[in-house]
């Protein structure tokens, strides 16, 4: 007899007894077994869903007699003792992994198949769980969670009207005479009056100068086709509506992919300074805006409209900044950086490098952080560099926000940069405890904020360290942040978390 049929009679056998006993017995602890509408079964690295008591993969019961109150009920734990196979349960794809795991293609076929999951192992910082609870809801009829669909929608359709966005639209032309090249000019500089010119720009630090959003630049478009794309592939996942998903992959090839309007993968003239210079190492911080897209790339490539291919074409565009990043020099000197920059500079290239497959680059890198912990956050939390900005409130928070992206990504490789502390004392717990009482409003911040800060900034901060650490402060601050400052997208990704 062989190990198909055996198995196959094993759960025959166990589906039969099992019908004898109550639900309730069966069905009291996830321990001992799972109870599913459709449950999916990899043996041994292979798919072996359509079992005998099992729903196939059109949902359809087989057979009959070996449902109990209309849901499966599998004795897991026991059937694979009685085979002498490891036994784990991915909640994402409702599926039970006996003898080992699956390849990445084949969970992504079942996951597919699984009320459209998402992978959490193919996520940089999305909470998976999340998206796919709160999908749940929708599809159930959540009031709150459709009257935050409806309006995303409205978010998207008008992002349906809007764009596509090239670097090839810009209308000046870059010094390489190269219109694919990304240029952009310094946020905070701006003319100067004392000269015909205005040259050279003089720095206001704080005060962003209008002239960094005109078409002649590259940042605006950068920041809006990367937010249209969020957005749609968002509403692409809620609805189940190809159209936004068609859109939104349409922008993700203007600005990458198609020859004529690709960006090339450098930041060779990133926040220039007219009458100084062509090109800083600063101008890297713009390209965060690329690093938040990726996980709203992965979630496009479960539609028709971004099939593998142009997803590994995208993965080696990354690739190819990546390494400008770590070569180049502009990439050098900014990795240098003692300061916010730095640390950014470590989450952009750690999270380009486990997109496109480069482990042990993002592990180099990650780890990296703790050197950065150790230069720039002091054992009271405070970091001095970024407290001695005219925006004193809001770096903090921003290089705070670098440190918890990497340190999540460092739970992805093994690394633990959450509870790291410095010879000194410093620590990203130490930040996060001297900056949450500000931003939850237990206390007013006394120093210079020449513009007021967003308080939107911490919510991505304090919403993963409240759920790493547990911690009722980081949790408290995470809840009146989520109530007083989310619009429809963000509410259709954090607010389940607490």
């Amino acid at each position: 007899m062989n190990k198909k049929y055996q198995f196959k009679h094993l759960i025959i056998a166990f589906m039969c007894g099992s019908i004898f006993f109550s639900g309730l017995t069966f069905a009291a602890t996830q321990n001992l077994e799972g109870s599913f509408d459709k449950l999916n079964f990899i043996i041994n690295g292979e798919d072996k869903t359509a079992v005998d008591g099992m729903y196939d993969n059109n949902g359809t019961k087989v057979p009959a007699s070996f449902i109990y109150q209309d849901t499966t009920y599998v004795p897991i734990r026991m059937i694979g003792s009685l085979l002498g196979k490891t036994v784990e349960w991915n909640q994402e794809c409702k599926t039970v992994l006996i003898g080992g795991k699956a390849s990445d293609e084949v969970m992504k076929t079942i996951c597919k198949n699984a009320n459209n999951a998402m992978l959490a192992s193919n996520f940089l910082y999305l909470n998976v769980y999340s998206l796919n609870e709160i999908k749940a809801k929708y599809l159930a009829g959540d009031a709150g969670v459709t009257a935050s669909v409806d309006q995303l929608k409205q978010q998207a359709d008008k992002e349906m009207k809007a764009g596509p966005y090239s670097v090839t639209y810009k209308t000046s032309t870059p010094p390489s005479g190269d219109k694919h090249d990304y240029v952009s000019i310094g946020i905070y500089w701006w003319p100067n009056p004392d000269t015909p010119d205005g040259k050279p720009y003089i720095r206001k630090d704080g005060f962003v100068n209008p002239e960094t959003k005109n078409s002649a630049y590259d940042k605006d478009s950068l920041v809006k086709s990367h937010s249209a794309i969020k957005t749609l592939a968002l509403a692409y996942f809620y609805t189940g509506n190809e159209v936004y998903a068609e859109y939104a992959s349409k922008l993700l090839r203007v600005w990458y992919l198609n020859p004529d309007t690709m960006m090339n993968p450098n930041l060779n003239y990133g926040q220039s300074i007219p009458g100084v210079t062509e090109g800083r190492k600063e101008g890297i911080i713009e390209t965060i805006n690329i690093m938040n897209i990726l996980d709203y790339v992965t979630i496009l490539n479960k539609s028709k409209y971004l099939p593998d291919s142009d997803l590994n074409r995208f993965k080696d565009w990354i690739a190819a900044y990546m390494k400008w990043l770590t070569e180049n020099k502009i990439g050098l000197d900014e990795k240098k950086a003692t300061n916010n920059h730095g640390t950014w500079y470590d989450t952009q290239v750690a999270s380009f490098a486990l997109f496109s497959g480069k482990l042990d680059v993002a592990k180099k890198y990650i780890e990296s952080g703790k050197q950065r912990v150790d230069g720039q956050i002091e054992s009271d939390g405070k970091m001095p560099q970024e407290m001695d900005r005219t925006l004193s409130l809001h770096y903090p928070l921003y290089n705070l926000q670098g440190f918890v992206y990497l340190a999540q990504l460092g739970d992805k490789v093994g690394i633990d940069l959450w509870n790291y502390e410095s010879p000194k004392g410093g620590s990203i717990k130490k930040s996060l405890n001297f900056l949450a009482p500000y931003y939850a409003g237990d206390k007013k911040w006394e120093l210079e904020q020449a513009v007021e800060a967003s308080m939107a900034e911490g919510i991505p901060v304090f919403v993963p360290a409240g759920i790493k650490f547990n911690d009722k402060l980081y949790q408290r601050t995470a809840d009146k942040l989520l109530k007083d400052y989310i619009d429809a997208r963000e509410k259709l990704l954090y607010a389940n978390l607490n």
